[in-house]
């Protein structure tokens, strides 16, 4: 089967970003299909081109035989209008781009923007295969619950307009949150049009071992120097955005800092819109157990995790995923045996059901602060075992072999 994935933020794990559809897709490879991902040559997390050259505006190349398509897009530096017209200029450049490769069987369109989704429905259309609409974000639902949209202002009716559209012209649905179908069939969608596909956790062997860069070599030794001074290291991993509530680990360090807890230090890795207001909190409340450092490539965050004693999980508030979460960077954590402190809003959280941590509300300081006293207090052995649960949980229901033979049935009975 030819399937088409059209994910502006695609990557494969070269960068510090999510890798669901390379990982989808090598697994498809390997069983003889044809997989192709088109994606933006700007980085969201660097805010730099960082695939093509400047004479390019599109690029195919072959990763571990998962061919991406990199599409130039229009630069911006922060959440503006520039950033509206990266997106409708990805949405443009695929639509150009994708005239050069042979028809597909199958054009997947994953949000998290609906540019990615329009571009896959018009492809559809003019190469008369199937259109399935990937949910990775419920948008604009999400910026309404951020607060970034107003709920009847003209910018958030429209995008229910076309994010309706697309549901309805979509042979099939697949949503990546557990309770984003009540959502979607509250807008006439058929259940037995929408197919639950979370995200999921390499169980594949890696193409090539990864090697550690000089920053993780760097990072791995502060932690190293952390450890030996007797201090329990909670780290965070990914992206430093609003939504991602990092201000509560701040404010949970230096409850720790008033309380004289002088073992427990933070490291957080990663980048965001959010990064300086954290790093400026921290310096305004003179903390010296948190420790800030520069995102690095996904393949090389497993070492990093194992270096750790604990992962921490917070989110800015349960509305934000009120429909379930599945979370790349979570299933990481899972996978690298750490116990997790989740700190969500979430009644179905992952780590409640996986026994792989402490679960606190959102927004809690405090309660962030006693969960890392507690796992502090069970030793290494009490911690591993809760862990190791963990690990279990997330391979037994989120592995990516399993996951992408669903989403392979759900593209072949689009065709039906």
């Amino acid at each position: 089967m030819r399937i088409w994935i059209l994910n502006h933020y695609a990557s494969p794990p070269d960068r510090p970003t999510g890798t669901r559809h390379y990982d989808f897709g090598r697994v498809l490879v390997g069983q003889g299909h044809e997989v192709t991902i088109f994606a933006s040559s700007f980085s969201h997390h660097s805010l730099r081109e960082e695939r093509l050259e400047r004479h390019q505006w599109m690029r195919a190349e072959l990763v571990d035989g998962v061919r991406f398509v990199w599409i130039r897009t229009m630069p911006y530096a922060c959440n503006n209008h520039r950033r509206v017209l990266n997106m409708l200029s990805y949405g443009v450049g695929v639509v150009i781009a994708q005239q050069r490769f042979p028809r597909p069987d199958a054009v997947v369109g994953s949000s998290v923007h609906l540019a990615a989704a329009a571009a896959a429905y018009v492809i559809g259309r003019v190469r008369r295969t199937q259109f399935a609409f990937e949910v990775r974000d419920l948008w604009p639902q999400q910026l309404i619950d951020m607060g970034e949209l107003r709920e009847r202002g003209v910018t958030a009716r429209m995008l229910q307009v076309m994010e309706r559209f697309l549901y309805r012209h979509a042979r099939v649905v697949i949503s990546l949150l557990p309770g984003a179908t009540e959502y979607i069939m509250k807008a006439g969608i058929p259940g037995e049009k929408i197919s639950y596909i979370p995200n999921g956790i390499a169980d594949l062997p890696p193409a090539a071992a990864a090697v550690p860069g000089p920053l993780t070599v760097a990072l791995l030794h502060r932690i190293g120097q952390l450890r030996q001074a007797g201090c329990l290291v909670a780290g965070y991993t990914g992206a430093h955005g609003l939504a991602n509530g990092l201000n509560v680990l701040i404010e949970a360090a230096r409850v720790l800092r008033d309380r004289e807890v002088d073992d427990i230090a933070f490291v957080l890795v990663g980048d965001g819109p959010a990064k300086a207001g954290c790093e400026r909190l921290a310096r305004d409340h003179n903390l010296r157990n948190v420790l800030f450092c520069q995102p690095l490539p996904k393949r090389e965050i497993s070492c990093v995790l194992q270096a750790m004693d604990v992962a921490v999980f917070p989110l800015r508030d349960g509305s934000v995923a009120r429909y379930g979460l599945s979370s790349n960077k979570l299933f990481d954590y899972f996978a690298s045996g750490r116990p997790v402190v989740s700190c969500t809003g979430v009644s179905d959280d992952p780590v409640q059901a996986s026994g792989g941590g402490i679960w606190v509300p959102a927004k809690s300081p405090e309660a962030v602060a006693n969960a890392l006293i507690t796992l502090a207090a069970i030793g290494d052995a009490g911690r591993r075992a809760m862990g190791a649960r963990g690990r279990r949980w997330v391979y037994e229901h989120h592995g990516v072999t399993g996951l992408a033979g669903q989403f392979l049935e759900a593209l072949v009975q689009a065709q039906r």
